[in-house]
């Protein structure tokens, strides 16, 4: 019986694999992977459109330029340390001089655009020639001290030291000369209880230098008599120019408006 079965289905395996109906070539045959001899195969999803890469930008392409040029003058560059033969030097000496030749046409149209389009020239705002920055120093100090001449209403500065700083010493004169000038009031304060002979009756800190961070003298800071704001200005011996700069840039100006 078992022999008749076998031979039956034999038989019957062929035919089925001719109609189509079977995916493999007999009931016998099939992936071992498969589970418990199942042999139906899951139908595969045809692959669908590929994208297509979009071109290159013209900058992408510039991109691409200059590095193979510098990745060139490196490789030749390498070369001629390596192996300092003439013909060597030649080559990397030849390359040096082609991509500083395309720096001088680049700066050349650089200045030239500049020239045309004033509004893109950084030297209009901050010049290097002497002229120009005697001429920019001479506003910029009258803004400063216009500025300065009402400030002394909200503002005072108050003066951190210690009696036996000698930069304290140093700077004590210069901050006496700013207060008479500008009307500006100086608040001195002393970490350790003595004075200064242009300020012989400082106040005593009352824990301000600790909020405020204080790490050495002589320290400056802005304060706001209404709202209480605190602005470091600095630490160290500061000329009378360095002070009244930075007050202006502190009170009256956004942080990169003035470059």
């Amino acid at each position: 019986m078992r022999i008749l079965l076998l031979i039956v289905l034999s038989c019957l395996a062929p035919a089925a694999w001719a109609t189509g109906r079977l995916e493999y070539p007999s009931v016998w045959v099939c992936d071992e992977d498969r589970f418990q001899w199942y042999c139906d195969r899951p139908s595969e999803t045809p692959p669908g459109p590929t994208a297509e890469k979009p071109p290159a930008s013209e900058e992408d392409e510039a991109v691409a330029a200059l590095k193979t040029l510098r990745e060139d003058l490196e490789r030749k560059r390498a070369l001629a340390i390596v192996q300092p033969t003439p013909a060597n030097l030649r080559r990397y000496i030849a390359a040096q001089e082609s991509l500083m030749d395309r720096a001088a046409l680049f700066s050349d149209v650089w200045r030239r655009v500049l020239w045309a389009h004033p509004e893109l020239n950084y030297q209009l705002r901050n010049p290097v020639n002497n002229a120009a920055i005697q001429v920019r120093d001479a506003q910029q100090a009258g803004r400063e001290r216009a500025a300065l001449a009402g400030l002394g209403r909200d503002w005072g500065l108050f003066f951190f030291f210690r009696s036996d700083c000698p930069y304290c010493h140093r700077l004590a004169p210069t901050l006496n000369w700013l207060s008479e000038q500008l009307g500006l009031t100086v608040f001195p304060v002393s970490l350790d209880g003595g004075g200064l002979p242009e300020f012989p009756r400082p106040a005593r800190d009352n824990g301000m230098a600790a909020r405020l961070g204080l790490r050495s003298v002589p320290l400056l800071v802005l304060g706001n008599i209404r709202d209480r704001r605190l602005l470091p200005i600095g630490s160290g011996v500061l000329s009378a120019q360095e002070i009244v700069e930075r007050i202006y840039l502190l009170t009256q100006t956004r942080p990169g408006e003035p470059y």
